[in-house]
């Protein structure tokens, strides 16, 4: 815009150059083309001008070097034009009597270029904002109506209706595998109150019924108390405690293993933790054999791993008809610690809900009245604090847990 304005300018220059070459300019120019023009002789004197300009100083001072040059500027101190800057054009003229500058004048052109463009393209610009504004409410709000109706069901769910589940999408995109998310998340959560509320009621039971016992036995010592053989009495309710002492500690173990996972890990040889264990054990009802590869090496808390070794050859020695093997070894990057006993075996059947809080299969408790039924489930949340899985495989005769984590680099 402002290069065809300098054009316009030196049109109109060269106009009054044909016009008025070696000819005498009239007082009064009139002028349609541009804002304002003077013609100003060598010694600075406005000799004609632009009705508007009529008795007004020079609106320029700066001059064209040679005869047959122009020059333009940009200036902001106009006579006539206040607070408006101006492109100023000029060129020498031949004219009848000394050779005259002729300037003339238009105003800068804004940053809008014109006042009905700029309308023009504010109103284009509201109409499309407006277009967009509307498209994009639409669009919103049919993509997170799924997400309304999600916030909706879930809003329904409380601790004890957990059977909620928030509708998915049709449409493969991100709001349908958060729904997918939240439907995962909330079966997991269902399943884990539901194994803390069964885990509390047998907790209870296994509780209460030594505190039962122990109660009815008082009750009647103390209706006869001279005919209760009291030291009998003591050995009775010592058990009963102790057997409360142990579902204590083993509850409190686990909820320990359920509320922190950042066990202090070191390098640990397998095969000396085996060794560091059968040296520190009373000799049992039968044998412990090893076979015990070298180098098995992983990364464990030694107190966790420790435990879950002397629950699984107590466990062993308890159901065993001749002996216990022990073995470790390393399976590529895996290592295995596996305990075998000869004895009976678990049907397959049975073999995941042996781990299973306080389950107890009816051969473990003939063989150990005061059992928590909480070993194995200690075992398993061990291995599981160590990145590890414990499961009971198929040996051909017998049972032969096995520990698989792994390997330390």
């Amino acid at each position: 815009m402002t290069d065809h304005r300098l054009r316009h300018l030196y049109s109109a220059d060269l106009e009054m150059l044909h016009r008025f070459a070696h000819h005498a300019p009239p007082p009064v120019l009139h002028v349609w083309e541009v804002a304002a023009m003077q013609f100003v002789d060598r010694a600075g004197r406005v000799v004609s001008a632009s009705g508007r300009f009529q008795g007004r100083p020079r609106m320029a001072t700066f001059v064209p070097s040679r005869r047959h040059s122009a020059m333009d500027r940009r200036l902001c101190d106009v006579p006539g034009f206040p607070g408006q800057c101006m492109m100023i054009a000029a060129m020498w003229v031949p004219a009848l009597g000394g050779d005259l500058i002729v300037y003339s004048a238009l105003p800068v052109p804004p940053w809008y270029v014109s006042q009905e463009l700029a309308a023009r393209l504010l109103a284009g610009s509201a109409l499309w904002l407006a277009i967009v504004a509307l498209g994009t409410y639409h669009l919103v709000g049919r993509t997170l109506r799924p997400v309304e109706d999600m916030t909706a069901e879930l809003a329904e769910i409380t601790v004890t209706d957990l059977g909620h589940r928030v509708p998915v999408p049709a449409h493969h995109d991100e709001i349908r595998y958060l729904a997918t998310i939240v439907n995962h998340t909330l079966e997991l959560l269902e399943g884990a109150v539901k194994r803390e509320r069964r885990f509390t009621a047998e907790a209870s039971h296994d509780l209460r019924t030594p505190i039962t016992g122990a109660i009815l036995r008082l009750e009647e010592a103390l209706m006869d108390p001279n005919a209760v053989d009291w030291p009998r009495m003591a050995k009775d309710l010592l058990s009963d405690v102790e057997r409360q002492q142990a579902i204590a500690e083993d509850i409190l173990t686990l909820a320990r293993l359920d509320a922190d996972r950042t066990a202090q890990h070191q390098r640990t040889d397998l095969a000396e933790l085996v060794r560091t264990e059968l040296r520190r054990r009373t000799p049992g009802r039968v044998p412990i054999r090893t076979g015990l590869a070298p180098d098995v090496v992983v990364s464990s808390d030694r107190l966790l791993l420790s435990r879950l070794l002397a629950n699984l050859l107590d466990n062993a020695q308890r159901h065993a008809a001749t002996a216990v093997t022990v073995a470790v070894r390393a399976e590529d990057d895996t290592a295995v610690l596996a305990v075998f006993d000869d004895g009976a075996g678990i049907a397959p059947e049975h073999r995941e809900i042996v781990f299973e809080r306080f389950a107890r299969l009816p051969e473990s408790r003939e063989r150990d009245q005061k059992g928590t039924g909480l070993g194995l489930a200690i075992c398993r949340e061990i291995a599981h604090t160590h990145r590890g899985t414990l499961t009971i495989e198929d040996p051909g005769q017998g049972t032969c847990l096995v520990l698989r984590m792994p390997l330390m680099n």
